[in-house]
């Protein structure tokens, strides 16, 4: 054994111990679960409805990081019950066993509701998620009628193998990468734990990541049908034609590998710890646009009230579309982020060319294109100077706008911004460069994130 896989080893044994649930804590979380069930039992038969509830994820599968508990509670419906019908009665199941909830959504309504222990010491959040009891994979109604075969899946095969998965899961949360929903866009806790099973340890995925190439493929069962092409793709065994890793973004996928190649090469345990930066003050953040040349501008407004996986890629829509928007009218963009901190959102925009000349040279057609060249002439030639360039007409024409700051205030609602972040830009925003970027709270954390890097 090198010196590096000693330490590896090491340092895994004493993560392993710090983030391995105990019996207490296990037995508390099952209790809770128990509990819950029982009550929806309960409530299920003292309503006349046709329901059970069983308990998914990570809990059930004793693959949850210490701390970290997410429960999750499915209420199972006959495959024959109509959707509307089942939408209905399990919200109504859910909200009757819970003092505190919110309605949220995914393919339709959940509940996300809040319980204590029999102590009453320590709360629990749970999503109650109504869904039909399917004997087959193959005949899905709605995206969660696969987790009970996730679920399946994951607990015939992964005994053995959860502290591999706890490993994984510590060291994507401390690379900000764990999570499938769309503000993170890394990886869910169903990847990882078939992460593990296809590779059998959180080492050997590691010393196999270090060498994947985009279009990675891994198919457990030999029997997918996927064909998109995704960054890392990994076949739902449950379900031949969806990419489990189909969330993965590009950067996530190239993180992930550029930690493993790190942490193999010169194992730490500070891969393992999480990286909360320090907020960026405001003359920390004055100090580094003085020493960069560049010029931030960002939109500030008032974030939309909806879920963040509808939110998020409204805002990134709202990006992409301002940044065209920036290019287009001359300006060079160099970097960009967005966030929602208090209430917030911002769009954050660095900028290496911010200011232009009036003077703008418009170009024409082929002077040897007669039809075309006639057409210019004919409204250019009694207000503007002609000139030759390259074999093609030229005018001189005064830009719109001569800085960003300008053209954000006048044309950003033009934009292609997203419904909700269009409406909420629509009731008043601010565009504010450099030194006017008001620290609300929030903002100070989110630019130490974006001058860190990886």
């Amino acid at each position: 054994m090198t010196k590096e896989e000693e330490e590896i080893k090491r340092i895994c044994n004493e993560v392993i111990e710090r983030i391995r649930p105990d019996d207490a804590e296990r037995a508390r979380v099952k209790a809770v679960t128990d509990s819950i069930i029982d009550l929806i039992n309960q409530k299920a038969l003292a309503m006349d409805i046709e329901a059970h509830a069983i308990s998914v994820g990570s809990t059930a599968r004793n693959t949850w990081v210490h701390g970290e508990t997410d429960i999750d509670i499915f209420i199972m419906f006959p495959e024959d019950v109509p959707e509307e019908v089942l939408k209905e009665n399990g919200l109504a199941l859910a909200k009757s066993i819970s003092d505190r909830y919110e309605e949220r959504y995914a393919s339709h309504p959940y509940i996300h509701a809040y319980f204590y222990d029999s102590e009453r010491i320590t709360e629990y959040e749970a999503d109650l998620v109504p869904c039909f009891a399917l004997k087959d994979a193959s005949t899905l109604k709605s995206a969660v009628d696969r987790t009970p075969f996730h679920n399946g899946y994951i607990m015939e095969r992964i005994q053995g193998l959860e502290d591999d998965v706890l490993l994984l899961k510590l060291f994507m949360m401390c690379l900000d990468i764990y999570g499938s929903e769309l503000r993170r866009k890394g990886f869910s806790g169903y990847l990882c734990e078939l992460l593990i099973l296809n590779y059998s340890s959180f080492v050997e995925l590691l010393s196999n990541a270090s060498r994947w190439c985009y279009g990675e493929r891994i198919d457990l069962e030999g029997k997918g049908k996927y064909k998109g092409e995704d960054p890392l793709i990994v076949i739902d065994p449950v379900d031949r034609n969806r990419n489990v890793a189909a969330a993965v973004s590009e950067y996530s996928f190239c993180r992930f590998i550029d930690a493993a190649r790190e942490f193999l090469t010169q194992p730490q345990m500070s891969f393992f710890l999480p990286r909360v930066p320090d907020p960026m003050s405001a003359e920390e953040f004055a100090k580094q646009v003085k020493n960069r040349g560049t010029v931030f501008v960002m939109v500030l407004f008032e974030a939309p009230e909806t879920v963040e996986d509808i939110l998020f890629p409204q805002l990134r829509k709202a990006e992409v579309s301002i940044t065209n928007l920036i290019e287009r009218a001359g300006f060079k963009v160099y970097g960009s982020d967005v966030a929602v901190e208090s209430g917030k959102a911002f769009l954050l925009f660095e900028l290496l060319i911010w200011s232009l000349p009036r003077l703008k040279e418009h170009m024409g057609p082929p002077v040897t294109s007669k039809y075309h060249s006639e057409q210019f002439k004919n409204i250019y030639a009694s207000t503007h100077r002609l000139f030759i360039v390259n074999g093609r007409y030229t005018v001189e024409v005064e830009r719109r706008y001569t800085d960003v700051v300008s053209l954000l205030k006048n044309e950003l609602i033009s934009c292609s911004l997203g419904k909700d972040v269009s409406e909420s830009i629509g009731r008043g925003y601010e565009v504010l460069r450099n030194e006017e970027i008001r620290f609300v709270d929030g903002i100070g954390y989110f630019l130490s994130s974006y001058f860190r890097g990886i």
